[in-house]
């Protein structure tokens, strides 16, 4: 987990850990019908005979399909404290297991909080059920702008259309924009239809007068850094030039 990850929202219900204490270990385990989730710090002597934690280790096993007789390990990991170690138990519960068994309670935004091709990590909560504009980025650098209802399964997106049915994997997402009448109401009167969704980025090409440089992607213009376009940021409020 980065230090940019949030950790659990403050909606999200509190997880019934079961605490244990042993010499060098501290447990904490969460047991359910359908999965074994464990967080267990390493610790040391420090000074004066205190503890130290050295680091946290996380797992996440599912009891549904066994191994062996045994739960199946589905995730873990290591973090740098217990609340970083929960909140990516929180995260990952939520997303393997159906909403119906009710664990999303637990992860409150996290469930719907991804990780984009940018690196950014973005909650999509308020944009569930309503119609999007996805644009993905593909293998060979191009890319594709999709457009439909999202909802969210598991790991992956989904874009519903009268035409078809889409799932998008969120890490190759470039940027993610409301396009319901509302949204649309309120971009159009700040943002020309050129806009990408992203920082100062638009969709067009560079051409004489505008002041930005050309994009990481083809066919963009970046103005980052620049002064305010005369052709793309006319009457575009000045906290949203930075």
């Amino acid at each position: 987990m980065t230090a940019s990850t949030p950790l659990a929202p403050r909606d999200a219900a509190a997880i019934p850990w079961q605490y244990t204490d042993s010499p060098g270990l501290l447990q904490w385990a969460w047991v359910t019908d359908h999965l074994a989730a464990r967080i267990v710090g390493e610790t040391a002597s420090g000074p004066g005979g205190s503890r130290i934690i050295r680091h946290y280790h996380w797992e996440v096993s599912d009891r549904i399909r066994l191994q062996q007789e045994m739960p199946r390990l589905l995730l873990d990991g290591n973090a740098g404290s217990f609340d970083e170690a929960e909140a990516l138990v929180r995260e990952h519960v939520a997303k393997c297991y159906d909403p119906k068994l009710g664990y999303r309670r637990y992860a409150g935004s996290l469930a719907f909080t991804f990780e984009l091709s940018t690196g950014v990590r973005e909650d999509i909560s308020a944009m569930i059920g309503r119609e999007v504009m996805v644009t993905v980025l593909h293998a060979d650098g191009s890319s594709r702008t999709l457009r439909g209802d999202l909802d969210v399964r598991g790991y992956r997106w989904v874009l519903t259309s009268a035409q078809e049915t889409l799932e998008v994997i969120p890490e190759h997402v470039v940027s993610i924009s409301d396009r319901s009448e509302q949204a649309q109401r309120a971009a159009d009167i700040t943002r020309p239809s050129s806009y990408s969704g992203i920082g100062r980025i638009y969709r067009e090409e560079a051409r004489p007068g505008c002041t930005g440089r050309p994009g990481f992607m083809a066919a963009t213009v970046d103005h980052a850094g620049a002064s305010r376009c005369p052709l793309h940021e006319v009457g575009l409020p000045d906290h949203l030039l930075h």
